[in-house]
């Protein structure tokens, strides 16, 4: 496709945050955090001393926060065989112009996804949460989802998000959605389908399959004026290019390529922040434990929307299905989410 630059390219991912950055610790991102985990160690089975090379050069360019900065409490641990539950932020702030662990700048997460890995590592699912969901936030009352960070800094957001799906967030991811831009240049484009025609910032889509340059894609995720829906279909869209861009890393061109998968590490690394404790051997590890999953078994859905309507204040929000939430909180304890994604329906208002 052809397109002219953009002058704004940013997202913090589930969308999304000076942050009292650490320099040297560890940071990830998306649901590319198990494929990550799984290219390094495809990689090091060819190469001696491979997967260590990728493992230090992702934990020295990725940027981090501890556990007190994350959780309102002590941060969840999961046993072996239980489930895992990865909160995946975004935004158009850059990562080092906001403080995540506090709420002086007001900062608020535009993306937000969970992301659930099955206990038995079977397969993984991705829950897309609309921004503008109106949801109860600890001495707030009811906000906006997205406005929780605003008000009490990341810990807040993890609470928040946690308790909407009623089950512990073991760790989270916050990306800044410009590391996509060189990750999707680094493996020579992305395919995805686009469920409509437009164009943003210079770049035009078709409805139907695109194939995107970095700059493509970060406009294509996001893009959301151009849309009746807004952010749903920005959510949707989002999607759409994890799959595209799942489907590439794993392809046989890229795994068998070192240079390649060394180069998605060094380019990706330097937007990705993460909790202290997710680690590159940590993500590794799960890449092992899901080493059978194939792309195709990752599933995406969003969160359950009964819909649009305007706050007392005069904001306009999206409501909560709750009679669906309640299913999605049953299917988060039970670890059941892959069983709810199969027959949840994609609301377009």
């Amino acid at each position: 496709m052809n397109t002219e630059p953009s002058s704004e390219s940013t997202m913090v991912a589930s969308g999304a945050e000076p942050f009292r950055a650490r320099p040297n610790k560890k940071r990830t991102g998306l649901k590319i955090l198990a494929v990550l985990g799984i290219l390094v160690l495809l990689a090091g089975v060819a190469i001696a001393g491979y997967v260590f090379y990728l493992g230090k050069t992702f934990d020295d360019q990725t940027k981090g926060f501890e556990g007190e900065d994350v959780f309102s409490g002590e941060q969840p641990v999961a046993e072996d065989g239980d489930p895992i539950n990865i909160l995946l932020l975004g935004s158009d702030a850059r990562a080092e112009d906001v403080d995540y662990a506090a709420d002086e700048r007001g900062n608020r997460s535009d993306t937000i996804m969970v992301m659930h890995i099955n206990g038995d590592r079977s397969g993984a699912q991705v829950m897309s949460i609309p921004r503008d969901m109106w949801v109860p936030v600890e001495g707030h009352g009811n906000a906006k989802i997205n406005a929780a960070m605003s008000f009490g800094g990341l810990s807040l957001a993890t609470q928040t998000i946690s308790e909407f799906i009623d089950a512990p967030i073991h760790h989270v991811a916050i990306l800044d959605f410009q590391g996509f831009q060189a990750l999707t240049d680094r493996v020579g484009g992305v395919d995805v389908e686009s469920e409509q025609a437009f164009t943003s910032r210079g770049s035009t889509f078709v409805e139907g399959t695109n194939h995107l340059n970095g700059k493509d894609a970060l406009n294509f995720v996001r893009e959301r004026y151009s849309f009746a829906d807004g952010d749903l279909q920005r959510a949707r869209n989002q999607q759409a290019y994890l799959k595209g861009l799942v489907d590439t890393i794993v392809s046989a061109d890229t795994l068998s390529n070192p240079s390649k998968v060394a180069g998605m590490v060094r380019d990706f690394a330097p937007y990705m922040t993460v909790d202290d404790k997710l680690t590159s051997s940590r993500i590794a590890g799960l890449g092992y434990e899901m080493r059978d999953v194939r792309p195709g078994e990752i599933q995406f859905f969003s969160a359950p929307i009964a819909g649009a309507s305007t706050s007392s204040d005069g904001q306009a929000i999206l409501n909560v299905d709750t009679d669906a939430q309640k299913r999605i909180q049953e299917a988060f304890n039970d670890d059941t989410v892959g069983e709810y994604a199969e027959s949840a329906e994609t609301v377009h208002l």
